[in-house]
């Protein structure tokens, strides 16, 4: 049985969401590079920690040389007390995969945890840690974001059901981590594609706006358009190198 939450209980997850990152603003920037629309986002929310993950790890590595997928790694701080902090372990990751757990329904969070367009969790139970069918079963958004040298335009759109929220998101390419401590300790992993920033840029109700280029600061950046009801990506942008 899936769990419902009130639109008042998913608000408040919401401002206490929004109460942590805080919104940015974005100046005049350069416009991104090789901007690709719309791939299908596939988070990953993992640990250096977690004995389970780095088969999850290796997966996600697979999935982000898939044409169209834009594959990233949200590694999240709540194994850091059995002995390994990860260091790219953050709060925000945390509580995005909370945000998750509310609108998917789960009793619980926990890792390795694929979301597959922000509305969709794939069973690990089994011998596929992914399935793959669900990269082709993926729809495709009608929000269709329009780029120039001044910024990114957002059109005016009735095919909004709820508030949709704006996110800024920065990854680098790889990482190799000689594991020391914890459950994976005298490993040295790989991951990537690993988030290092997650920023509100506010949210978009339909109406036709344009936002300035937001700075570029890593090898990767991602603008994410999300159903706050949801958890549905109705938009993305994504540069690299």
């Amino acid at each position: 049985m899936q769990l419902r939450l009130s639109n008042k209980a998913l608000g408040l997850i919401w401002v206490l969401i929004l109460a942590f990152t805080g919104p940015v603003s974005a100046e005049d920037r350069a416009a991104w590079p090789a901007v690709q629309s719309n791939p299908l986002v596939i988070e990953l929310y993992t640990s250096q920690g977690c004995s389970s993950c780095p088969p999850a790890d290796m997966v996600l590595d697979e999935l982000a040389g898939i044409p169209g997928v834009l594959a990233l790694a949200f590694h999240v701080d709540y194994w850091d007390y059995i002995g390994w902090k990860d260091p790219f372990a953050t709060a925000l990751s945390t509580k995005r995969q909370k945000y998750y757990r509310h609108v998917l329904g789960n009793r619980y969070i926990y890792t390795p945890q694929f979301i597959v367009g922000g509305n969709a969790s794939p069973d690990l139970n089994g011998e596929s840690l992914f399935d793959r069918d669900l990269i082709e079963g993926s729809e495709e958004t009608d929000v269709i974001l329009v780029t120039d040298e001044q910024g990114i335009r957002f059109p005016q759109t009735d095919a909004l059901r709820n508030v949709a929220d704006v996110w800024l998101v920065h990854f680098d390419e790889q990482h190799r981590t000689q594991i020391v401590a914890g459950e994976n300790a005298g490993r040295e992993l790989g991951y990537r594609h690993v988030v290092r920033d997650i920023r509100y840029l506010g949210d978009w109700r339909g109406e036709e706006r344009m936002l300035r280029w937001p700075e570029k600061i890593r090898f990767g950046v991602a603008l994410i358009v999300q159903s706050r009801e949801d958890g549905t990506i109705l938009a993305t942008l994504v540069a690299m190198n």
